[in-house]
């Protein structure tokens, strides 16, 4: 999975991972049990006739990178096999990937089923080019839509319809060097840690650190500052999607928080060192923590990462009113407008690829973590991925990068530009709280909102 601020994708960044022994062991033993499905399934089907041509359905979605793109093929080829009077071709959307998406849905060219973010969810619902996915999921017992995180699921219905399935998710936690804290006379950071040990640490790893190392490297994410806007015991947009909510403070504090690590010196901008995204930044061995998602482990565990194994550690994201991180996460939609037969493959298809098996196969590949309790909580997935389950025990706090608006691209582009400008020193930080404020209400004022 993929993370573009807007799309999860470039959010992410994605690196190649290298997956440990333990890892490819149970990949094998998930293929093997997928292979006895398949060879099970085909002996059943001998005595029962199928159509004599298969039900052609395109599958579209981003690739963060050429290891995606070939899971996505694997998936496919999986699902072909086990449903031979069903042809499913993964065709990827290059470039800019909602526009594209948008025109083909609206020419009657679109995919069958396609990668969908929450954040734009609502715009592509209220079009009508999504299926309510929820009375066909529900009518299959075994695809158990009670197993799905609750506030992962709740952020894919829109007017009270389910129109995706959520296939993975992200998180946000600090990633820190065992080594340069060791050197700086600091303990890995506590779990129950704040606001202000988090500061403390950095400002020791300032003191203590040699020329050209860094205590930590941001961005003028607003997607970071959502995190600690959260933490702070508020949120940007209200649950209408109209506006921001009564009460703007957290925003003021975050801002003020953030920013001040970078105005202080604690923090270095990304884009000043080498890599250009914290993950890439941290991997290099020079910088002693990072604000990152689960993306940056495959980077980590490459060949390239000057921190080895057993070097870097992860902690959740420090409190401050309360726990709070973000939640990006990327759900299979179906196309609204297709004939019946197609409709019938391409949901069986989200089906399987979110379903508890396939899903498994999925997240076992590395690059994203389950939305279903019954995978987070299975303990060959925990063996495999130590580190991303121990990440992903954050949901209960977790923030979903969706709002019930359709106006998502215009609001968050107005309010990522005053973040830019920030951290470009135009404006004060006073100046950049009312202008996130006002512009919010004003982008949103006229906005469509679901129930």
């Amino acid at each position: 999975m993929g993370v573009k601020v807007g799309n999860l994708h470039s959010k992410r960044n994605s690196g190649r991972r290298r997956r440990g022994i333990a890892g490819w062991i149970y990949a094998v033993v998930a293929i093997v049990i997928v292979a006895a499905a398949v060879g099970a399934y085909a002996v059943m089907s001998r005595s029962s006739a199928t159509p004599a041509k298969p039900v052609d359905i395109v599958f579209s979605g981003w690739v963060s990178s050429g290891e995606e793109y070939q899971f996505d093929v694997q998936m496919v080829d999986v699902f072909n096999q086990m449903n031979p009077d069903i042809h499913v071709s993964f065709e990827p959307i290059t470039g800019n990937y909602y526009s594209t998406l948008a025109t083909r849905l609206s020419t009657g060219t679109g995919p069958a089923v396609f990668y969908m973010e929450n954040t734009e969810l609502p715009k592509f619902a209220s079009a009508g080019y999504l299926l309510n996915l929820e009375p066909y999921l529900k009518s299959d017992p075994s695809y158990n839509l009670s197993d799905f995180i609750p506030s992962i699921i709740d952020t894919f219905y829109y007017k009270g319809g389910l129109y995706a399935a959520p296939k993975d998710y992200s998180v946000l936690a600090v990633f820190y060097n065992k080594e340069l804290l060791s050197e700086a006379g600091l303990a890995p950071p506590p779990q129950n840690w704040n606001w202000s040990t988090y500061q403390h640490y950095l400002e020791v790893l300032k003191q203590k650190l040699p020329q050209g190392y860094y205590p930590t490297v941001i961005d003028p994410a607003w997607a970071r500052i959502l995190a600690f806007i959260h933490e702070a015991g508020g949120n940007w947009i209200n649950s209408q999607g109209t506006g921001t909510p009564s009460n703007t403070t957290p925003i003021l504090q975050a801002l003020e928080f953030y920013y001040g690590l970078y105005k202080s010196g604690l923090a270095q901008l990304s884009s000043s060192l080498p890599a250009g995204w914290a993950g890439g930044d941290f991997a290099t061995g020079k910088v002693a923590m990072v604000i990152s998602g689960n993306w940056a482990i495959p980077v980590l565990e490459s060949n390239s990462s000057n921190v080895s194994a057993g070097e870097w550690g992860v902690q959740w994201m420090p409190s401050d009113v309360q726990r709070g991180t973000m939640l990006f996460t990327v759900g299979l939609a179906v196309n609204a407008h297709l004939t019946p037969a197609q409709t019938a493959a391409a949901v069986k298809f989200v089906e399987f690829f979110t379903g508890p098996e396939g899903q498994f196969m999925w997240v076992m590949k590395g690059l994203a973590l389950p939305t279903r309790l019954s995978i987070l909580h299975n303990q060959t997935y925990i063996n495999a991925n130590p580190v991303a389950a121990y990440m992903a025990e954050q949901f209960p706090f977790a923030y979903g990068w969706a709002y019930n608006t359709t106006n998502w691209d215009a609001v968050h582009t107005e309010v990522h530009d005053v973040v830019e400008n920030l951290f470009a020193g135009t404006v004060t930080v006073q100046q950049a709280y009312q202008e996130i404020v006002s512009d919010t209400n004003q982008v949103l004022s006229n906005a469509t909102a679901g129930g």
